[in-house]
Protein backbone atom coordinates (compact mmCIF):
# COMPACT_ATOMS: atom_id res chain seq x y z
CA UNK A 1 0.00 0.00 0.00
CA UNK A 2 1.19 3.66 -0.77
CA UNK A 3 0.74 6.56 1.33
CA UNK A 4 0.78 10.53 0.13
CA UNK A 5 3.60 11.20 3.11
CA UNK A 6 4.72 14.41 1.15
CA UNK A 7 1.63 15.76 0.49
CA UNK A 8 1.52 17.93 2.88
CA UNK A 9 4.94 19.22 3.26
CA UNK A 10 4.56 21.88 1.12
CA UNK A 11 5.21 25.40 1.18
CA UNK A 12 8.24 24.77 3.57
CA UNK A 13 9.32 27.53 5.81
CA UNK A 14 13.05 27.61 6.57
CA UNK A 15 13.42 29.58 9.42
CA UNK A 16 16.82 29.98 10.64
CA UNK A 17 17.91 32.85 14.07
CA UNK A 18 19.97 34.88 11.17
CA UNK A 19 17.02 35.59 8.24
CA UNK A 20 13.74 34.01 7.20
CA UNK A 21 13.52 32.95 3.76
CA UNK A 22 10.55 30.97 2.39
CA UNK A 23 11.17 28.20 -0.25
CA UNK A 24 7.29 27.52 -1.74
CA UNK A 25 6.10 26.03 -4.74
CA UNK A 26 4.14 29.01 -6.71
CA UNK A 27 6.33 30.69 -8.52
CA UNK A 28 5.90 34.63 -7.46
CA UNK A 29 7.23 33.53 -3.61
CA UNK A 30 9.86 30.95 -4.62
CA UNK A 31 12.93 31.35 -3.42
CA UNK A 32 14.75 29.50 -6.26
CA UNK A 33 17.37 25.43 -5.02
CA UNK A 34 20.02 27.03 -6.72
CA UNK A 35 19.84 30.47 -4.83
CA UNK A 36 19.28 28.84 -1.55
CA UNK A 37 21.83 26.23 -2.20
CA UNK A 38 24.81 28.48 -3.76
CA UNK A 39 26.78 29.01 -0.07
CA UNK A 40 27.39 27.15 2.45
CA UNK A 41 25.33 29.51 4.30
CA UNK A 42 22.28 28.75 2.92
CA UNK A 43 22.56 25.29 3.84
CA UNK A 44 23.29 25.84 7.25
CA UNK A 45 19.90 28.35 7.10
CA UNK A 46 17.96 25.12 5.79
CA UNK A 47 19.08 22.86 8.39
CA UNK A 48 18.79 25.11 11.02
CA UNK A 49 14.74 25.47 9.59
CA UNK A 50 14.54 21.65 10.04
CA UNK A 51 15.59 22.13 13.70
CA UNK A 52 13.02 24.99 13.67
CA UNK A 53 10.13 22.88 12.28
CA UNK A 54 10.97 20.00 14.51
CA UNK A 55 10.92 22.43 17.86
CA UNK A 56 7.48 23.41 17.47
CA UNK A 57 5.22 23.05 20.35
CA UNK A 58 3.05 20.66 17.83
CA UNK A 59 6.53 18.00 17.94
CA UNK A 60 9.53 18.62 20.60
CA UNK A 61 8.51 21.84 21.99
CA UNK A 62 5.55 20.26 23.70
CA UNK A 63 4.02 17.57 22.11
CA UNK A 64 6.76 14.52 22.01
CA UNK A 65 7.75 15.38 25.00
CA UNK A 66 6.11 17.22 28.05
CA UNK A 67 2.63 17.05 26.26
CA UNK A 68 0.52 14.18 24.34
CA UNK A 69 3.48 12.06 25.65
CA UNK A 70 4.60 12.31 28.54
CA UNK A 71 0.66 12.17 29.55
CA UNK A 72 0.19 8.78 27.53
CA UNK A 73 3.05 7.64 29.99
CA UNK A 74 0.93 8.50 32.74
CA UNK A 75 3.98 11.06 34.51
CA UNK A 76 0.98 13.19 36.11
CA UNK A 77 -1.67 11.78 37.93
CA UNK A 78 -4.22 15.24 37.66
CA UNK A 79 -4.61 14.00 33.98
CA UNK A 80 -6.62 10.89 34.88
CA UNK A 81 -9.11 13.03 36.09
CA UNK A 82 -12.72 12.81 34.65
CA UNK A 83 -12.46 16.60 34.58
CA UNK A 84 -9.04 17.14 32.94
CA UNK A 85 -8.81 18.61 29.73
CA UNK A 86 -6.67 16.45 28.16
CA UNK A 87 -8.41 13.24 29.99
CA UNK A 88 -9.09 12.07 26.32
CA UNK A 89 -4.74 11.36 25.71
CA UNK A 90 -4.80 9.52 29.52
CA UNK A 91 -7.14 7.02 28.04
CA UNK A 92 -5.61 6.76 24.45
CA UNK A 93 -9.24 7.62 22.82
CA UNK A 94 -8.04 8.11 19.33
CA UNK A 95 -11.23 8.76 18.33
CA UNK A 96 -11.14 12.47 20.25
CA UNK A 97 -11.12 14.99 17.70
CA UNK A 98 -8.62 17.27 19.82
CA UNK A 99 -6.59 14.08 20.25
CA UNK A 100 -6.82 12.83 16.40
CA UNK A 101 -5.42 16.86 15.57
CA UNK A 102 -2.79 16.39 17.62
CA UNK A 103 -1.40 13.03 16.49
CA UNK A 104 -2.36 14.31 12.62
CA UNK A 105 -0.81 17.73 13.03
CA UNK A 106 2.19 15.45 14.31
CA UNK A 107 2.33 13.20 11.44
CA UNK A 108 2.46 16.03 9.01
CA UNK A 109 4.72 18.38 10.36
CA UNK A 110 6.94 16.00 11.33
CA UNK A 111 7.34 14.46 7.19
CA UNK A 112 7.87 18.47 6.80
CA UNK A 113 11.03 18.60 8.60
CA UNK A 114 12.04 15.47 6.82
CA UNK A 115 11.42 17.07 3.67
CA UNK A 116 13.65 19.80 4.64
CA UNK A 117 16.15 17.67 5.31
CA UNK A 118 15.91 16.05 1.45
CA UNK A 119 15.89 18.66 0.09
CA UNK A 120 19.65 19.54 1.84
CA UNK A 121 20.46 16.05 0.50
CA UNK A 122 18.94 16.17 -2.73
CA UNK A 123 22.00 19.47 -3.28
CA UNK A 124 25.14 19.17 -0.63
CA UNK A 125 26.39 16.35 -3.16
CA UNK A 126 26.48 18.90 -6.02
CA UNK A 127 27.24 21.94 -4.35
CA UNK A 128 30.43 20.21 -2.59
CA UNK A 129 32.55 22.84 -3.69
CA UNK A 130 30.85 26.27 -1.57
CA UNK A 131 31.55 24.56 1.55
CA UNK A 132 35.33 25.09 3.40
CA UNK A 133 36.72 23.39 6.61
CA UNK A 134 34.40 20.45 7.70
CA UNK A 135 31.28 22.24 6.88
CA UNK A 136 30.33 19.40 4.09
CA UNK A 137 30.71 16.82 6.33
CA UNK A 138 28.59 18.31 9.33
CA UNK A 139 25.65 19.74 7.16
CA UNK A 140 25.38 16.06 5.50
CA UNK A 141 25.75 14.42 8.86
CA UNK A 142 23.62 16.10 10.41
CA UNK A 143 21.07 15.62 7.59
CA UNK A 144 20.98 12.11 7.66
CA UNK A 145 21.11 12.03 11.19
CA UNK A 146 17.88 14.16 12.09
CA UNK A 147 16.41 12.12 8.83
CA UNK A 148 16.79 9.28 10.73
CA UNK A 149 15.49 10.30 14.29
CA UNK A 150 12.35 11.88 12.61
CA UNK A 151 11.75 8.21 10.97
CA UNK A 152 12.26 6.29 14.08
CA UNK A 153 10.25 8.31 16.00
CA UNK A 154 7.17 7.84 13.56
CA UNK A 155 8.18 4.50 13.92
CA UNK A 156 7.88 4.48 17.47
CA UNK A 157 4.97 6.17 17.16
CA UNK A 158 2.82 4.66 14.45
CA UNK A 159 3.86 1.40 14.25
CA UNK A 160 3.69 -1.33 16.26
CA UNK A 161 7.50 -2.13 18.33
CA UNK A 162 9.09 -5.19 17.37
CA UNK A 163 8.52 -6.98 20.43
CA UNK A 164 5.02 -7.09 19.16
CA UNK A 165 4.95 -7.42 15.58
CA UNK A 166 8.09 -7.28 14.09
CA UNK A 167 7.31 -7.49 10.15
CA UNK A 168 4.24 -5.12 10.57
CA UNK A 169 4.16 -2.02 8.27
CA UNK A 170 5.56 0.32 9.53
CA UNK A 171 5.65 3.89 7.26
CA UNK A 172 7.03 5.51 4.74
CA UNK A 173 10.92 5.86 4.72
CA UNK A 174 11.21 9.30 2.35
CA UNK A 175 14.68 9.51 1.25
CA UNK A 176 13.92 11.75 -1.64
CA UNK A 177 11.92 15.34 -1.86
CA UNK A 178 9.05 14.38 -3.78
CA UNK A 179 5.36 14.38 -3.66
CA UNK A 180 5.23 10.93 -5.29
CA UNK A 181 3.53 8.46 -3.22
CA UNK A 182 5.50 6.18 -1.33
CA UNK A 183 5.11 2.63 -0.02
CA UNK A 184 5.20 1.98 3.42
CA UNK A 185 7.66 -0.05 4.62
CA UNK A 186 7.79 -2.93 7.75
CA UNK A 187 8.82 -2.10 11.12
CA UNK A 188 12.79 -4.15 10.46
CA UNK A 189 12.90 -1.93 6.80
CA UNK A 190 12.38 0.99 8.26
CA UNK A 191 15.16 0.08 11.31
CA UNK A 192 17.66 -0.66 8.73
CA UNK A 193 16.88 2.54 6.83
CA UNK A 194 17.33 4.66 9.60
CA UNK A 195 20.85 2.67 10.76
CA UNK A 196 21.84 2.83 7.26
CA UNK A 197 21.67 6.75 7.61
CA UNK A 198 23.05 6.44 10.53
CA UNK A 199 25.94 4.23 9.89
CA UNK A 200 26.78 7.20 7.12
CA UNK A 201 26.29 9.99 9.19
CA UNK A 202 28.78 8.66 11.91
CA UNK A 203 31.28 8.54 8.84
CA UNK A 204 30.68 12.00 7.79
CA UNK A 205 30.66 13.48 11.52
CA UNK A 206 33.63 12.03 12.40
CA UNK A 207 35.82 14.35 11.40
CA UNK A 208 34.12 16.96 14.37
CA UNK A 209 34.22 14.64 17.15
CA UNK A 210 34.44 17.73 19.85
CA UNK A 211 31.64 18.89 21.81
CA UNK A 212 31.38 22.08 23.49
CA UNK A 213 28.88 23.03 26.61
CA UNK A 214 25.52 24.85 26.08
CA UNK A 215 26.47 27.28 29.33
CA UNK A 216 29.72 28.15 28.37
CA UNK A 217 29.90 27.34 23.82
CA UNK A 218 32.52 27.60 21.57
CA UNK A 219 32.82 29.53 17.81
CA UNK A 220 32.71 32.59 16.78
CA UNK A 221 30.23 35.54 16.51
CA UNK A 222 29.92 35.52 13.33
CA UNK A 223 29.47 31.71 12.49
CA UNK A 224 28.34 29.49 15.51
CA UNK A 225 27.66 26.62 13.61
CA UNK A 226 30.72 24.62 15.53
CA UNK A 227 28.68 25.94 18.45
CA UNK A 228 26.67 24.48 20.66
CA UNK A 229 26.81 20.88 19.43
CA UNK A 230 24.54 19.55 22.07
CA UNK A 231 21.50 21.26 19.92
CA UNK A 232 22.78 20.00 16.94
CA UNK A 233 22.72 16.09 16.13
CA UNK A 234 26.08 15.53 16.66
CA UNK A 235 28.53 12.91 16.35
CA UNK A 236 27.80 11.40 19.72
CA UNK A 237 24.11 12.20 19.02
CA UNK A 238 24.56 9.53 15.90
CA UNK A 239 26.11 7.04 18.42
CA UNK A 240 23.23 7.28 21.08
CA UNK A 241 20.77 7.48 18.86
CA UNK A 242 21.98 3.42 16.85
CA UNK A 243 22.04 2.27 20.89
CA UNK A 244 18.53 3.49 21.45
CA UNK A 245 17.11 1.89 17.91
CA UNK A 246 19.60 -1.10 18.10
CA UNK A 247 17.46 -1.50 21.66
CA UNK A 248 14.50 -1.28 20.69
CA UNK A 249 15.22 -3.86 18.06
CA UNK A 250 16.47 -6.00 21.24
CA UNK A 251 19.95 -6.26 19.29
CA UNK A 252 21.45 -5.32 22.55
CA UNK A 253 25.19 -6.45 21.75
CA UNK A 254 25.13 -3.72 19.56
CA UNK A 255 23.24 -1.23 21.70
CA UNK A 256 25.71 -1.92 24.59
CA UNK A 257 28.89 -1.47 22.12
CA UNK A 258 27.26 1.94 20.91
CA UNK A 259 26.27 3.28 24.49
CA UNK A 260 29.03 3.02 26.16
CA UNK A 261 31.38 4.75 23.25
CA UNK A 262 29.33 7.19 24.35
CA UNK A 263 29.77 7.22 28.26
CA UNK A 264 33.65 6.20 27.39
CA UNK A 265 33.76 9.67 25.29
CA UNK A 266 33.70 11.49 28.70
CA UNK A 267 32.25 14.34 26.95
CA UNK A 268 28.89 14.68 29.19
CA UNK A 269 28.73 14.19 32.25
CA UNK A 270 26.11 14.19 35.31
CA UNK A 271 25.12 17.63 37.01
CA UNK A 272 25.99 18.28 40.23
CA UNK A 273 23.72 19.28 43.63
CA UNK A 274 25.56 22.35 43.98
CA UNK A 275 24.55 22.98 40.17
CA UNK A 276 20.95 22.56 40.82
CA UNK A 277 20.91 24.27 44.78
CA UNK A 278 22.43 27.53 42.66
CA UNK A 279 21.24 31.19 42.24
CA UNK A 280 18.45 31.47 39.77
CA UNK A 281 21.01 33.39 37.14
CA UNK A 282 22.92 29.75 36.91
CA UNK A 283 20.47 27.15 37.66
CA UNK A 284 20.47 24.79 34.98
CA UNK A 285 17.02 22.76 35.33
CA UNK A 286 17.80 20.20 32.76
CA UNK A 287 21.19 19.69 33.48
CA UNK A 288 22.83 20.36 30.10
CA UNK A 289 25.65 18.97 30.83
CA UNK A 290 23.41 15.77 30.88
CA UNK A 291 22.30 16.37 27.09
CA UNK A 292 24.06 13.84 24.34
CA UNK A 293 21.45 16.10 21.69
CA UNK A 294 18.90 18.64 22.84
CA UNK A 295 16.26 20.81 20.81
CA UNK A 296 16.22 25.00 21.10
CA UNK A 297 13.13 25.94 21.87
CA UNK A 298 12.42 29.80 21.51
CA UNK A 299 9.10 29.90 23.00
CA UNK A 300 9.42 27.46 25.88
CA UNK A 301 8.28 29.36 28.44
CA UNK A 302 4.70 29.99 26.88
CA UNK A 303 4.29 26.21 27.07
CA UNK A 304 5.34 25.67 30.59
CA UNK A 305 3.85 28.52 32.04
CA UNK A 306 0.57 27.43 30.81
CA UNK A 307 0.96 23.80 32.14
CA UNK A 308 2.99 24.09 35.22
CA UNK A 309 2.00 27.50 36.78
CA UNK A 310 -1.01 28.10 38.44
CA UNK A 311 -2.63 31.72 38.20
CA UNK A 312 -5.42 33.26 40.63
CA UNK A 313 -8.73 32.26 38.93
CA UNK A 314 -7.08 29.22 36.67
CA UNK A 315 -8.71 25.50 37.22
CA UNK A 316 -6.16 22.46 37.88
CA UNK A 317 -8.08 20.85 35.45
CA UNK A 318 -5.28 22.22 32.24
CA UNK A 319 -2.61 21.88 34.41
CA UNK A 320 0.09 19.23 34.88
CA UNK A 321 0.86 18.44 37.93
CA UNK A 322 1.80 15.28 40.36
CA UNK A 323 0.37 14.77 44.00
CA UNK A 324 3.06 14.78 46.70
CA UNK A 325 1.78 11.19 47.09
CA UNK A 326 2.38 10.13 43.54
CA UNK A 327 5.71 12.19 43.75
CA UNK A 328 6.68 9.69 46.98
CA UNK A 329 5.77 6.72 45.47
CA UNK A 330 8.00 7.51 42.05
CA UNK A 331 11.41 8.51 44.31
CA UNK A 332 10.32 5.66 46.86
CA UNK A 333 11.18 8.03 49.61
CA UNK A 334 9.62 5.33 52.10
CA UNK A 335 12.61 3.27 51.01
CA UNK A 336 14.96 5.98 52.70
CA UNK A 337 15.52 7.96 48.65
CA UNK A 338 14.38 11.27 49.98
CA UNK A 339 18.25 12.02 49.15
CA UNK A 340 17.34 12.14 45.61
CA UNK A 341 18.67 15.30 43.96
CA UNK A 342 15.32 15.09 41.33
CA UNK A 343 13.54 14.74 44.61
CA UNK A 344 15.19 16.84 47.04
CA UNK A 345 16.19 19.78 45.02
CA UNK A 346 13.96 22.97 45.23
CA UNK A 347 14.48 24.21 42.11
CA UNK A 348 12.96 21.22 40.48
CA UNK A 349 9.86 21.51 42.46
CA UNK A 350 8.18 24.68 42.53
CA UNK A 351 4.82 25.83 44.32
CA UNK A 352 2.82 27.82 42.05
CA UNK A 353 -0.63 30.04 43.92
CA UNK A 354 -0.60 27.23 46.38
CA UNK A 355 0.14 23.90 44.19
CA UNK A 356 3.04 22.19 43.93
CA UNK A 357 4.04 21.69 40.10
CA UNK A 358 7.37 19.87 38.80
CA UNK A 359 9.34 22.54 37.45
CA UNK A 360 12.39 21.23 36.21
CA UNK A 361 10.93 23.30 32.91
CA UNK A 362 10.59 26.65 33.72
CA UNK A 363 11.85 29.02 32.41
CA UNK A 364 12.52 32.33 34.50
CA UNK A 365 13.44 35.74 33.77
CA UNK A 366 16.40 36.07 35.80
CA UNK A 367 18.43 32.51 34.47
CA UNK A 368 21.09 33.39 31.92
CA UNK A 369 20.11 32.23 28.32
CA UNK A 370 22.55 29.50 27.71
CA UNK A 371 20.76 27.45 31.13
CA UNK A 372 17.06 27.53 29.55
CA UNK A 373 15.04 27.02 26.13
CA UNK A 374 16.43 23.60 25.70
CA UNK A 375 14.05 20.22 25.41
CA UNK A 376 16.61 17.27 26.18
CA UNK A 377 15.50 14.43 23.56
CA UNK A 378 18.76 11.65 24.36
CA UNK A 379 20.58 12.04 27.91
CA UNK A 380 23.23 10.30 29.31
CA UNK A 381 21.39 8.60 31.82
CA UNK A 382 19.89 6.77 29.35
CA UNK A 383 22.96 5.23 27.84
CA UNK A 384 23.39 3.90 31.34
CA UNK A 385 20.25 2.33 31.40
CA UNK A 386 20.95 1.14 28.04
CA UNK A 387 24.12 -0.55 28.85
CA UNK A 388 22.68 -1.51 32.26
CA UNK A 389 20.11 -3.52 30.05
CA UNK A 390 22.07 -5.06 27.76
CA UNK A 391 24.52 -6.04 30.12
CA UNK A 392 25.62 -10.07 29.71
CA UNK A 393 25.32 -10.63 33.13
CA UNK A 394 23.16 -9.03 36.31
CA UNK A 395 26.37 -7.94 37.83
CA UNK A 396 27.71 -5.89 35.11
CA UNK A 397 24.21 -4.16 34.62
CA UNK A 398 24.10 -3.03 38.06
CA UNK A 399 27.67 -1.64 38.19
CA UNK A 400 26.31 0.93 35.33
CA UNK A 401 22.72 1.40 36.43
CA UNK A 402 24.86 2.48 39.88
CA UNK A 403 26.68 5.08 38.19
CA UNK A 404 23.56 6.99 37.57
CA UNK A 405 22.58 5.91 41.17
CA UNK A 406 24.86 7.35 42.78
CA UNK A 407 25.26 11.04 40.56
CA UNK A 408 21.46 11.05 41.47
CA UNK A 409 22.95 10.82 45.17
CA UNK A 410 20.79 7.96 46.59
CA UNK A 411 21.71 4.66 48.00
CA UNK A 412 23.64 2.06 45.44
CA UNK A 413 22.35 -1.42 44.53
CA UNK A 414 23.93 -4.68 45.02
CA UNK A 415 26.00 -6.05 42.54
CA UNK A 416 25.13 -9.45 43.41
CA UNK A 417 21.33 -8.52 42.55
CA UNK A 418 19.24 -11.02 40.11
CA UNK A 419 18.20 -10.27 36.55
CA UNK A 420 14.64 -9.77 37.32
CA UNK A 421 15.87 -7.38 40.28
CA UNK A 422 18.10 -5.52 37.74
CA UNK A 423 14.84 -5.44 35.02
CA UNK A 424 12.86 -3.49 38.19
CA UNK A 425 15.27 -1.00 38.95
CA UNK A 426 15.81 0.06 35.32
CA UNK A 427 12.28 0.30 35.39
CA UNK A 428 12.27 2.49 38.24
CA UNK A 429 15.22 4.80 37.16
CA UNK A 430 13.24 5.73 33.83
CA UNK A 431 10.26 6.89 35.77
CA UNK A 432 12.34 9.26 37.86
CA UNK A 433 14.72 10.70 35.07
CA UNK A 434 12.56 10.93 32.06
CA UNK A 435 9.94 13.27 33.92
CA UNK A 436 8.31 15.23 31.91
CA UNK A 437 10.22 14.04 28.57
CA UNK A 438 7.80 11.77 27.41
CA UNK A 439 10.30 8.58 27.42
CA UNK A 440 8.65 6.22 29.28
CA UNK A 441 5.90 5.54 27.07
CA UNK A 442 8.32 4.39 24.47
CA UNK A 443 9.96 2.12 27.66
CA UNK A 444 6.82 0.53 27.86
CA UNK A 445 5.83 0.02 23.85
CA UNK A 446 9.76 -1.45 23.26
CA UNK A 447 9.15 -4.21 26.36
CA UNK A 448 5.49 -4.27 25.28
CA UNK A 449 3.96 -4.16 28.79
CA UNK A 450 0.46 -5.30 29.17
CA UNK A 451 0.05 -2.54 32.28
CA UNK A 452 1.36 1.27 32.33
CA UNK A 453 1.37 1.89 35.62
CA UNK A 454 -1.04 4.91 36.65
CA UNK A 455 -3.26 4.50 33.46
CA UNK A 456 -6.99 3.86 33.61
CA UNK A 457 -6.73 0.81 30.73
CA UNK A 458 -7.03 -2.42 32.44
CA UNK A 459 -4.63 -3.54 29.70
CA UNK A 460 -3.01 -2.08 26.97
CA UNK A 461 -2.24 -3.30 23.72
CA UNK A 462 -1.08 -2.43 20.27
CA UNK A 463 -4.39 -0.44 20.07
CA UNK A 464 -2.94 2.39 22.80
CA UNK A 465 0.31 2.10 21.99
CA UNK A 466 -0.07 2.59 18.21
CA UNK A 467 -1.07 6.15 16.67
CA UNK A 468 -3.87 5.12 14.30
CA UNK A 469 -2.11 7.13 10.86
CA UNK A 470 -4.34 10.69 9.47
CA UNK A 471 -7.36 9.81 7.60
CA UNK A 472 -5.52 10.93 4.38
CA UNK A 473 -3.00 8.64 4.34
CA UNK A 474 -5.60 5.45 4.47
CA UNK A 475 -8.16 7.80 1.99
CA UNK A 476 -4.99 8.28 -0.61
CA UNK A 477 -3.37 5.16 -0.33
CA UNK A 478 -2.57 3.27 -3.04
Amino acid sequence: MKHRSILYILPIVLLTTSCKKWLEVEPATQVRETEQFSTARGFKDALYGAYTTAAQRSLYGEELTFGAMEIMSQGYDNTTKVDHARLRYATYDYTNIAVQNTINTAWNQMYSAVAQLNLILKNVDAQKTVFSGSDYNLVKGEALGMRAMLHFDLLRLFAPAPASKADAHGIPYMKLFTVQPQAKQTVQEVIKNCLADLKEAETLLSVYPQQDSITSPAGSTTDNFLSYRQNHFNYWAVKALIARISLYNNDKPTALKYALEVINSKNFRFITTPEVNTAEATLNRTATFEHIFSLYVSNLKTATDLYFKMSPGQNANTKYTISDVRRKEVFEITKGNSTDIRYATTALWNTSNGIVFPSKLWQVDETGENYKKRIPLIKLSEMYYIAAEAAPTAAEGAGYLNTVIRARTIPQLATNIDQATLTNEIYKEYRKDFLCEGQLFFYYKRLNQSKITGALNSSITDAQYVWPMPNQEIEFGK
